[in-house]
């Protein structure tokens, strides 16, 4: 049986390794030897098919006096696991992980194939990340991107282009074959990280000021992250303390929001948005901003599946939120066809994409 390592910063809630848990757990665990090293230690948070062996290459919570110590020492210890293992393929998600794995590439002679997870003009635009990038990258033997808009962005380097392929987030099963709610509550929901990324401060912002207008109404934002205390203030600043809620992380998040109004994503840039996905799915009218590198234009038509409206745009938001919730036959037509849209990425559909792909190398 061929053997393929994903390597991955951690296994804790997120995007990027929701996709490798699925994708291992539900596919190839049944084809392959699967082996998934993680950078950092810390709790996995996804329940692993038995058959796949996890390594966490710090032995214990670690710190680094900077960026430089940090990647000598990590890439020290992948060397280490990498020989222990020999995979016939390794396939690393994220900006950190795929530098650690490229700068071994003369260590080894499996294919490396790296994948890039969000809007690459936001993610390299720093110096030393970018500098990394340019480096780095044109060294990989293939990649993979969520959409066309993030694989043109690596049109300098040729080969890695060339042998590139774009592969949608797979739907979780628990997010297929449902229903829109015939019965809605007067909630309008977020989902994601807290995050000057996710720019929930202008959803709050924009609910604030139509408050009056849906007085029933209340936001919910679901999810963690650094902005938690600044965004609390905002609400207290906004008098909103009643009307605008943060809800944090929750196991059951699915049964929570299911029978929302409305689910609003206001990022200024994402890659192929699972939480976007998954309302979707559930058959929650949506709105979301236009953004790059092009994850939510992708999977919602305007006005057909759900509304897009341009990035940090208050006004244009605020007119979208009063036209879903004020036209309910309009808004629950555009959730059944969202609900249809996503039977396009059912995981049985993304994972033979995959293993089409993975097949190229092995």
């Amino acid at each position: 049986m061929k053997k393929i390592a994903f390597l991955t910063l951690s296994l804790m809630r997120g995007g990027a390794e929701g996709v490798i848990a699925r994708l291992c757990n539900d596919y190839l665990a049944e084809k392959y030897q699967i082996t998934i090293i993680t950078c950092r230690n810390c709790k996995i948070e996804y329940q692993m098919d038995e058959r796949i062996r996890v390594i966490c290459i710090e032995k214990q919570e670690a710190s680094y006096r900077n960026m430089p110590e940090r990647f000598l020492k990590r890439r020290s210890l992948l060397k280490g696991v990498l020989q222990e293992i020999e995979p016939d393929l390794l396939i690393s998600f994220l900006p950190e992980p795929n530098f650690l794995a490229l700068s071994l590439k003369k260590h080894f002679h499996f294919p490396m194939i790296i994948s890039v997870r969000n809007d690459p003009k936001e993610e390299y635009k720093k110096g030393i990340y970018h500098m990394l990038m340019k480096y780095f990258y044109p060294k990989a033997d293939g990649a993979v991107f969520q959409t066309e808009q993030a694989r043109e962005y690596f049109k300098f380097a040729e080969n890695l282009y060339k042998h590139s392929s774009v592969i949608e987030n797979p739907l979780g099963n628990q997010f297929c074959y449902l229903k829109p709610a015939t019965e809605r509550e007067k909630v309008i929901v977020n989902v994601g990280r807290l995050d000057y990324q996710k720019n929930q401060q202008m959803l709050m912002q924009a609910f604030a000021e139509m408050a009056d207008e849906i007085p029933s109404y209340v936001l919910k934002i679901y999810g963690s992250g650094k902005l938690k205390e600044t965004l609390q203030q905002q609400i207290v600043d906004s008098k909103m303390e009643q009307r605008i809620i943060l809800c944090g992380n929750v196991a059951d998040l699915k049964e929570q929001i299911q029978n929302a109004a409305l689910f609003v994503l206001c990022s200024d840039y994402e890659g192929m948005p699972n939480s976007l996905m998954e309302a979707m799915a559930m058959g929650i009218p949506c709105i979301a901003t236009d953004c790059p590198c092009g994850g939510p234009k992708y999977l919602i038509e305007d006005g057909v599946n759900g509304k897009l409206i341009p990035v940090n745009d208050k006004e244009e938001l605020i007119r979208a939120v009063k036209q879903m919730l004020g036209d309910t036959q309009y808004s629950q037509r555009m959730a059944e066809n969202a609900v249809e849209r996503m039977k396009e990425l059912y995981p049985e559909k993304i994972y033979a994409k995959w293993d089409t792909y993975i097949k190229n190398y092995l």
